[in-house]
């Protein structure tokens, strides 16, 4: 009972953040700082108050603090993705919970219209909180992990081009999943033994049994494994050796839903943009255990200490 009782009280503070500001702001104060609020400039703990109108005696308008130590203004925005914006913090927490809540993920559109903002406001919102949840912090993945590569870029335009992703211009993304566990997922330039090799060391212990298809690819970097490296030959149609729990079902099936976010939802992402919309549904994977309010919860707290600048964000021509 306790646990569900916490469950529904994190919603039900979630739903009063997306209607109302100051609730809004509370809500974040206390994700981002819990009981103790500290300074996010000299990251001194304690030795700060709430300014309020000194008529009133109520919190100013900009929901600021000060801190004692280094004499400092500073608000729950400072430090954050939503440094220097101008939106409601009440859009932020509902884009947020959206972005979490959805299994295939929320189009700017979805939410222009939703919050009544524009179209650009809801495209930045989103593309910062994507650059919030990466670079998430776990344990390397152990145990039997499968690993298998897909190519990102929609369909030929014309007829007689090659469909598949290998010997196309297509992005290629490689995938690493625990069973069990945790998703990996990063973008690469080319597929090389080189470079797979690099990106599964990265993510995976050595004494993982890794489990691939038969590119030969992998077979450089299944060497390493003290586990053992072991194949499914899929182009003669074989998914799962007979008899055993050799097979690499769960990363493509994971594969499976990111596509259904592309053609569903997003329709379009640009190879710029890529990665953080595969920390989006990185995220979400790895924390499909938790129930939304705590998913949003954790999703706040991890775009602690990120910024992204408009600049950094927007897609620009390259110059010739």
């Amino acid at each position: 009972m306790g646990k569900k009782k916490a469950k529904s009280a994190i919603l039900s503070a979630l739903r009063d953040a997306c209607a109302n500001e100051g609730k809004a702001v509370a809500f974040l104060e206390h994700q981002r700082w819990g009981d103790s609020p500290f300074c996010p400039r000299c990251g001194i703990v304690g030795e700060v108050y709430q300014m309020t109108d000194r008529e009133t005696k109520e919190r100013n308008k900009d929901y600021r603090w000060r801190c004692k130590s280094c004499k400092k203004m500073y608000s729950v925005r400072t430090g954050t993705i939503f440094e220097e914006s101008r939106l409601p913090l009440r859009v932020w927490v509902y884009a947020f919970w959206k972005a979490c809540s959805s299994k295939k993920g929320i189009s700017a559109l979805q939410l222009c219209r939703e919050m009544e903002i524009t179209h650009k406001s809801a495209l930045f919102v989103l593309r910062r909180i994507r650059h919030g949840l990466g670079d998430q912090p776990g344990p390397m993945l152990s145990g039997t992990v499968e690993v298998d590569e897909t190519y990102h870029g929609g369909k030929p335009r014309y007829r007689g081009q090659i469909k598949k992703g290998r010997r196309t211009r297509k992005t290629p993304v490689i995938g690493m999943l625990e069973r069990g566990g945790r998703l990996r997922l990063q973008v690469m330039k080319r597929v090389t033994a080189k470079g797979l090799r690099s990106a599964i060391a990265k993510y995976v212990v050595r004494s993982a049994r890794l489990m691939t298809d038969d590119f030969n690819l992998y077979r450089t970097a299944g060497r390493e494994f003290k586990g053992g490296h072991f194949t499914v030959n899929h182009s003669a149609r074989q998914y799962v050796k007979p008899g055993t729990d050799i097979h690499s079902n769960s990363i493509e099936g994971a594969f499976s839903l990111f596509k259904r976010g592309v053609m569903g939802t997003w329709h379009s992402i640009s190879t710029k943009h890529l990665p953080n919309y595969l920390n989006e549904f990185e995220f979400r994977h790895n924390t499909r255990w938790d129930d939304d309010g705590e998913r949003t919860a954790k999703a706040i707290r991890a775009a602690d200490g990120k910024r992204l600048t408009y600049r950094d964000s927007v897609d620009r021509p390259q110059s010739a």
